[in-house]
Formats: C-alpha cells, structure tokens, sequence
C-alpha cells in the first residue's frame, strides 16, 4: 500500500512538473482564440492544477510547496540552458541555425513573469486548498479544488500578464488574454473537480 502511495506522488509531481515546462515554452507563442488572445501555454498549464492538487491529497502541504518551488527552479534552468546553446556559435558547416533562438529564446520578463507567477499562485492555491480541507475534512472534497482555483488563477494571470507583457502589448490585447486565460482555466476547473476522488485523502 505504502508503495503505491509512493508511485503515486512521484507520478504527480513529475506530471506536474512535466506540465509546467511544457506550457512555459508554449507561452512564447500568442494564439487567436476567437475573438480573444491566449498564449499557448494555457493550453496545457490548468491540467497542472489537477495533479497539484493530487499530489496535496496524498503527500499533504509541505511536499505540494516543495514541488512546486523545485518546479520554478526546473523552469529557470531550462530557459536559462535554451539561453545558452542559443548564444553558442552554431557550427558554420550546417548554416546559421537562427531559427533556435528565435523561437526557443525568450524575454526575460517572459520567464520571470511566467515563473513568478506561477510560484505565487500555486503556493497561495497550497495555502487555500489546506485551510478548505481542514475545516471540511473528509467532506466535500471537489470545494478544496473550486476554491483554491478561484483564487489562484486570476492572480496567477494577472502577475504573468503584468510582468511579461506589461506595456510591451496594448491594454486590448492585454484584457483579451487575461479573459481568455480565466475563461480556459475555470473551465478545465469545472470539468475536473470530480477528479479529486480518484486516490484516498492520506492527509485527513
């Protein structure tokens, strides 16, 4: 029993960190979502809130922060190693090879704003998700998921727009992605609400 609990949190945090670098490089590209604005990473990045919150239920707080904070450092190290290779000579015999950086080499207001943001967010969904479970228990398990993501994805939008985006894009395009944004994660929160009863509460 102790072994699967075991593979279970190490397949979440894995996931969850997986999940975050995948949508980090899919923030680098904007997308047409309608007639709103969503950069790539949103995509993929709210699924990340279901193995977070996986992860709370069978390891408890202290290891959720863990993995999120060793997440952001994952995240530095892979943009700062993309940076890199990127400002490295490309070996004249295969050609210039602009195309690398010019997509994989992103501002670095893009990765604070995105690793930042993502950090504060989480720890503060961490924070809301413990005190929900502690005053409901056992009880109600899908209104620890609702909360903590009713609060955590609007400031985690809004910290990664201000900071990476923040008068380099007009307010429009601005307003547009901050809709979109909330519009996709409330949605993949909804749908998977149910999904907190997949494994057993080891922390009530």
């Amino acid at each position: 029993m102790q072994d699967k609990r075991i593979k279970l949190i190490i397949a979440a945090s894995a996931a969850y960190i997986a999940l975050t670098l995948f949508s980090n490089i899919g923030s680098l590209r904007i997308l047409a979502f309608g007639v709103l604005s969503l950069d790539g990473g949103t995509l993929l990045y709210p699924f990340s809130f279901t193995c977070r919150d996986l992860l709370h239920k069978k390891a408890g707080a202290s290891i959720t922060r863990y993995v999120i904070v060793l997440s952001a450092i994952i995240n530095l190290l892979m943009f700062i190693f993309i940076m890199i290779v990127a400002l490295l000579p490309a070996d004249p015999a295969v050609g210039p090879q602009t195309g690398y950086g010019q997509v994989l080499l992103p501002g670095i207001r893009l990765v604070i704003g995105s690793i930042v943001a993502m950090t504060i967010s989480e720890l503060v969904d961490t924070e809301i998700y413990s005190l929900v479970r502690k005053r409901f228990g056992a009880s109600h398990q899908w209104l620890r998921v609702f909360y903590s993501n009713l609060i955590s994805v609007p400031v985690d939008t809004t910290i990664f727009l201000l900071i990476a985006f923040g008068g380099i894009i007009s307010s429009t395009v601005m307003l547009k992605l901050f809709v979109a944004n909330l519009l996709i994660k409330y949605v993949v929160t909804i749908i998977s609400l149910g999904s907190i009863y997949l494994v057993k509460d080891d922390q009530v």
